[in-house]
């Protein structure tokens, strides 16, 4: 699989594109479906601050409310993805990195495992996956790198 990462970061927070990248691969390996095995894979990540999330999830979530991630799919179904011929679009990212530092630290969890898990939720909201144990021990897993 080649993953191919936009990263829009205006506000310049620190947040690898690499780190990224291996924690969205990683993510994609744990859920073991081999049609993503010869794909190039494209991803959009955007990283905003709490203002910028809290419009965005006004918008389309109708919450009022800062948000750690929000994921906007290119497919409805996986039925769809998987039949996609080419390269996949899965979707765009947007990631408030100061809801998931102030996170953290409330929870004393270590900053970068807190961002693989938040990183991994939202790559799996791409994927078509719902809340639930599957969803939650993928991220666990993802996340239990960064211990």
């Amino acid at each position: 699989m080649k993953l191919n990462l936009e990263i829009s970061n205006p506000e310049k927070k620190p947040v690898k594109k690499d780190f990224v990248q291996e924690t969205i691969k990683q993510t994609i390996k744990e859920i073991k479906w081999n049609f993503f095995d010869k794909k190039n894979i494209s991803v959009s990540v955007a990283i905003v601050g709490k203002s910028e999330i809290k419009k965005i999830n006004r918008l389309y979530r109708k919450k009022n409310e800062v948000t750690d991630i929000l994921s906007f799919s290119e497919f409805k179904k996986i039925s769809e993805l998987k039949k996609h011929p080419g390269e996949l679009f899965l979707g765009e990212l947007i990631l408030c990195y100061d809801d998931v530092r102030e996170y953290s630290q409330k929870k004393g969890i270590k900053l970068k495992k807190e961002l693989a898990n938040v990183i991994s939720h939202g790559v799996l909201h791409l994927l078509d996956f719902k809340h639930g144990k599957k969803m939650f021990d993928i991220q666990k897993k993802v996340s239990e790198k960064y211990k």
